[in-house]
């Protein structure tokens, strides 16, 4: 097992939930889970899949809401190497109107490149591992209306108050129905530190570009993804990501490919892929997802 493996696994997802909307009548606990599921392979037959559960309840009185969600994956290659499962998300969720408090392991994406213009699965997990977010457990309180978040959080899982020496500052906004905005910093004395923005456009219903930067671990991250829908079922995607290191050469990845809706929640994934940098390496892919929310 790699450790890119593992951060790759740890960044497929996280917390997906935020919910505003305010109810008219009381509403008893609603559980449900969301099961997503992957599978893709190369030209020299090389299999990646994973799956990730994503359990939730929520309880309703009036504009007070609560929430646990969590999300919990694993993977296995071909080759044998298998990550157990991992706890990529648990916590607690306490909102009204104008206020939400999140108390557990979270993380700070937005509007990342692989919920608003997704592309294949290797190349969404790379950018969550190089993009603008970061997993970790603490809490956090935002204010709906100005998008601000702040934060006391830590790296690892430990859910210790006093352990949590990271502070973290975010703006999110919807600026209007084409653009959103997503700024985050974090800093402390332990290597949490990080910078980065997000800019989602959407000129039209058919059409999404989101670019992501990050400079974190003496590393900057640049990504720029876009995808169009040309039917119900048929949709193109971009995406290139490069990563610039204090030292040594750059490295990144871009792809090119179709996604088309099988239906029932499976779509299936063909691309191209192309290693930038030391090392250039050209694949096609293959791949099948899934997406079921059970409730």
């Amino acid at each position: 097992m790699t450790h890119t493996k593992v951060l790759k696994l740890l960044a497929l997802t996280g917390a997906l939930f935020s919910t505003t909307a305010k109810a008219e009548e009381n509403q008893a606990p609603k559980p449900g889970i969301t099961v997503l599921a992957a599978s893709e392979q190369d030209r020299v037959k090389k299999n990646y899949a994973e799956i990730t559960l994503k359990p939730d309840i929520t309880c309703q009185k009036g504009e007070y809401k609560l929430g646990y969600y969590g999300s919990f994956g694993r993977a296995k290659e071909t080759t044998g190497a298998e990550i157990d499962w991992l706890t990529l998300a648990s916590k607690i969720r306490a909102e009204n109107d104008h206020w939400a408090l999140e108390v557990g392991r979270s993380c700070t994406r937005q509007y990342a490149g692989y919920l608003c213009a997704p592309t294949t699965t290797s190349f969404d997990n790379q950018g969550m591992i190089k993009g603008t977010s970061r997993t970790y457990t603490g809490t956090t309180l935002t204010h709906k209306e100005t998008g601000f978040t702040l934060g006391q959080v830590a790296g690892d899982t430990r859910m210790t108050p006093t352990h949590w020496d990271s502070t973290l500052v975010g703006w999110a906004k919807e600026l209007n129905d084409d653009w959103a905005i997503h700024l985050q910093a974090t800093g402390g004395r332990k290597p949490l530190s990080t910078l980065g923005a997000t800019l989602r456009w959407q000129p039209n219903k058919e059409t999404v570009l989101v670019a992501e930067g990050l400079h974190w671990n003496r590393e900057t991250t640049g990504i720029l993804t876009a995808s169009h829908k040309l039917t119900d079922e048929l949709s193109f995607f971009a995406g290139a990501q490069m990563t610039s290191p204090h030292q040594g050469k750059p490295d990144g990845l871009a792809t090119v490919g179709a996604c088309y809706n099988l239906g029932k929640g499976f779509q299936l994934v063909a691309a191209a892929q192309q290693k930038i940098g030391t090392e250039r390496t050209t694949s096609a892919l293959l791949g099948i997802k899934y997406a079921g929310d059970f409730r």
